[in-house]
């Protein structure tokens, strides 16, 4: 009975170091997947810009329903805020909350919202295009880690399971 009790927490040691291993392989994965949605919902905010003259609060809650699908997200946190704050400071406080990004995606999407909506149709258009370039750097980078770590912290949650279960054992 005491050896089924080992074996029994001595799986559940290694299926619990495994999950950590890919809970942390997931977050590179889901780091790239935000990038993307930020680098699209760029685009549709261009877009809207550029042929609409829809208020911003109305694009950025076209961009939550259509990119994200009603989740939450930058651009919904952004516009409930916007009763409260400022453009930049709602803006500036969506970007923090976000936690799949690292500090300098962040840094990155702060500089967007120092100038979203101070400026004409053409310099949001700019400004908008420079940020693209910036997301592609930032996506390419994020792509890089993923490739670099990913398979490493799946392979190091199960071999630290293992060791683990060893010294159990």
């Amino acid at each position: 009975m005491l050896g089924f009790l080992k074996m029994i927490l001595l799986f559940l040691v290694f299926g619990i170091c495994t999950m950590l291993g890919i809970l942390k392989a997931k977050s590179y994965d889901s780091r790239v997947e935000e990038l993307r949605k930020i680098k699209n919902a760029l685009e549709m905010i261009k877009s809207k810009i550029e042929f609409t003259y829809e208020p911003i609060k109305d694009i950025f809650a076209e961009v939550t329903k259509v990119i994200y699908g009603g989740r939450e997200n930058i651009f919904r946190t952004t516009t409930q805020n916007l009763e409260q704050n400022g453009i930049t400071q709602s803006w500036m406080m969506a970007v923090e909350k976000e936690t799949r990004l690292t500090k300098e995606d962040q840094t990155t999407l702060k500089m967007f919202g120092k100038l979203l909506g101070k400026t004409d149709k053409d310099g949001q258009i700019n400004e908008i295009n420079v940020m693209s370039k910036l997301m592609d750097t930032q996506m390419e980078k994020a792509e890089q880690e993923k490739q670099k770590n990913y398979k490493l912290f799946k392979t190091l949650g199960s071999i630290v399971g293992i060791g683990i279960c060893i010294i159990l054992i």
